[in-house]
């Protein structure tokens, strides 16, 4: 492991990637939440491609086809997590996001994501699932709960 300034410890080589990626990709998209610049966001990118890359050079060969998937998804919704502005698509700073990944090689000229009705699909999606797991996540408890709690201990 190596020390990044970013998120921490990042590994060196393709088992320690493989065998760490899930994690590390959780801290990465963390960060990309607090980022609050196009230069530390667009880091962050190259920093999950690097690590995303290493690790596909160890990954069993049985599950390649389903990290592939997680990875690209993943690229996709820091792509479009960066092009929001109140969960709606920014079509300027689409653009320009969208031209910073095709020039840097992370991004295919061809990618789904550079047609704006794709793009504001998976915005939708993503707004949609943020919106459920607002309504799911476990009310803080009243004020009995509360009582009855403290009671019991």
């Amino acid at each position: 492991m190596i020390k990044n300034d970013l998120i921490g410890q990042v590994p060196e080589d393709p088992v320690e990637a493989a065998a760490n990626w899930r994690q590390i990709r959780v801290r990465i998209h963390d960060e990309f939440e607090q980022a609050t610049s196009s230069e530390q966001r667009a880091a962050l990118l190259a920093l999950n491609q690097s690590l995303m890359n290493m690790a596909e050079k160890a990954i069993n060969p049985k599950e390649l086809e389903n990290f592939r998937e997680i990875r690209g998804h993943s690229y996709s919704l820091l792509v479009v997590k960066e092009c929001l502005v109140n969960d709606e698509v920014c079509t300027p700073t689409a653009d320009a996001v969208i031209r910073r990944e095709v020039n840097a090689g992370r991004m295919a000229p061809n990618h789904s994501l550079r047609d704006l009705k794709q793009m504001k699909a998976f915005a939708a999606h993503l707004a949609r699932t943020r919106l459920l797991a607002q309504q799911l996540a476990p009310k803080p408890p009243g004020a009995v709960s509360r009582v009855l709690s403290w009671l019991l201990q």
